[in-house]
Order: structure tokens, then sequence, then C-alpha cells
């Protein structure tokens, strides 16, 4: 909830930069009224498509208060935290015009409530099996970058062959069966820029070991 909350501010402010600051407001007035959450929400929101939101969105921002400055443990039912993504979506798409489908939506926050998890809930973040040909792919609900997948494929390889993919191709392969393509001639490049950053050894496709060990700690890599 703070966190969808923070990111429905930060849009807000984005746009009232664009509309607000130097414009109907002096810049010096604007960055000093801008950190009340009502005024700025009361100033911008209904300068926008999105005015229908107004209130639900002091609403949401009073729960996300008592949530961090509460003195009591709260909690928030997922229901409400969906809506409430919901609408910074809706915001999105209103303010900005950007879409984005319901699918890369869903998979975006999964991904981010996924690592947000308990340590003890994150298990099976990411899993690993054999592939029918020997190789090995990996299934996850995570959004991942190209070289996240390249550093994550390259872990999963080690550990259900017991050896490195043998060249480029061959781990090319094991992206494809994962769902995560990556052209040969970008997979070298960014196989070249991930050795120059000391994350994969030189001369072969293993991980460095501080490497391997952030894989480990931040995706709670299951096999």
């Amino acid at each position: 909830m703070i966190l969808v909350d923070n990111v429905v501010e930060f849009i807000i402010k984005v746009h009232g930069e664009n509309i607000v600051s130097g414009k109907l407001l002096p810049k010096k007035d604007w960055e000093e009224k801008k950190r009340n959450f009502e005024w700025l929400i009361g100033e911008v929101i209904p300068r926008t498509k999105a005015a229908s939101y107004q209130q639900e969105i002091l609403d949401y921002h009073k729960i996300r208060n008592e949530l961090y400055h509460g003195t009591k443990p709260l909690s928030v039912e997922p229901d409400k935290i969906n809506s409430y993504m919901s609408i910074a979506h809706k915001l999105l798409e209103l303010i900005f015009g950007y879409t984005i489908t319901e699918e890369e939506w869903k998979q975006r926050t999964n991904g981010t409530q996924a690592i947000m998890l308990p340590k003890s809930e994150k298990e099976g973040l990411v899993k690993f099996f054999n592939a029918d040909d020997g190789l090995a792919k990996m299934e996850t609900n995570l959004h991942l970058k190209d070289t996240e997948a390249i550093l994550l494929m390259i872990y999963g390889f080690m550990l259900r062959t017991g050896k490195a993919p043998e060249n480029a191709e061959q781990l090319g392969k094991c992206l494809n069966y994962s769902g995560h393509p990556i052209k040969l001639e970008r997979l070298r490049v960014n196989i070249s820029h991930l050795r120059r950053a000391n994350k994969i050894n030189r001369d072969e496709l293993t991980l460095t070991t501080p490497t391997r060990n952030y894989i480990k700690s931040k995706y709670v890599v299951a096999a």
C-alpha cells in the first residue's frame, strides 16, 4: 500500500510540474506546497481526466498514513491494494496516455509483490527444470531484464546439469525454452557487458562468486 501510494504521488507531482509549477504558481511556492498531499491532489487532479478518482486517492492515502505513522501494527486487505493499483494504472493512462496490457501490468505487479514478500514466502520465486534435450529452462512470474534473465539462466543451467553452457547459442536455446528469447547478436553483446562488469567469468559462461551469491539472495532460487 505504501509503495503504490508513493507511485500515485509521484505521478501527480510529475504532472503538476508541467501544469502548475511556473504557470499557475511560482516554482518556489510549488516546491513548498506540493509537500501537502491534500493540496497537491486538490490542485492537480481536477485539471486532469482523472478527476473522478480524487476522493478515492485521498481515502487510500489516509490508509497509507495509518500504516506508516500509526502506533499499532495494521494490515491491508489485498482487494484494497489491488484497487489502488488499478487507480495508479488508470492515472498513467488518463494523465500521460501511457497504456499497458492487463497481462503486462499483472506481470509487473506480481513481480514487485513477490520481491517484497517475507523471505519465507518467496521460495520458488524462480524455478529451474531439465529440458528434453539435456539443457535447462526456468519458470518465473517476474518481469526480468535481459541481463537478469541471462544471469539466472546461467545459474540454473549449472544447477540442473552440473556444468556451464558451452556457448551463447546453447544459452540462447535455454532462454527461448524459458519464454525469454534474446537474439544471438544481442545476447553476445550482453554477455560481453556482464563480463566487463565482473558478473560472468572470462572464457566461460559461469558466474563470479559475488554474482552467484547475489542471485541466490535476491531471487531465492528453487530447483
